[in-house]
């Protein structure tokens, strides 16, 4: 006698792993592309307006451009005309980073990139939630 034991699959998870956007975010100036797209509104950018502002290579540009479509997070038109035009927009996807964006533009507000030799300026509740972080994790 033999028994089947079927697994329901549990439906596909939405969105994506964080491991995953790490990974297409820590590439060389996507952070720097995804902030110019999105700072201007549902604005139309052309390639080369886009390469002029970062000082980017075109083979550069158009691997992290590409990179960026296939995620979904920009949308490419190209135009039949002489010279070739190309329009890259922020998706909803990208505009949905924009918080991101805000509190990273806060945080530069508020540090340098330079060494501190202490951290005096740490609040108690920041250091708090460390160690409590540090704590759960070492009793784990």
């Amino acid at each position: 006698m033999s028994v089947v034991t079927s697994v329901a699959k549990s439906p596909a998870k939405p969105g994506c792993s964080v491991t995953e956007l790490f990974r297409l975010l820590s590439k060389a100036h996507v952070l720097n592309i995804l902030y110019v797209v999105t700072q201007d509104g549902a604005e139309a950018h052309r390639f080369v307006d886009i390469q002029s502002r970062l000082h980017l290579s075109p083979n550069t540009l158009s691997d992290r451009l590409k990179g960026l479509v296939q995620a979904g997070l920009l949308t490419r038109t190209s135009y039949n005309e002489i010279p070739p035009r190309v329009d890259y927009r922020a998706t909803p996807k990208a505009f949905d980073l924009l918080p991101v964006f805000d509190t990273l533009e806060s945080w530069a507000q508020r540090h340098t990139l330079k060494p501190e030799s202490s951290l005096p300026g740490a609040s108690a509740a920041t250091t708090g939630r460390v160690t409590a972080k540090r704590n759960q994790a070492s009793s784990a």
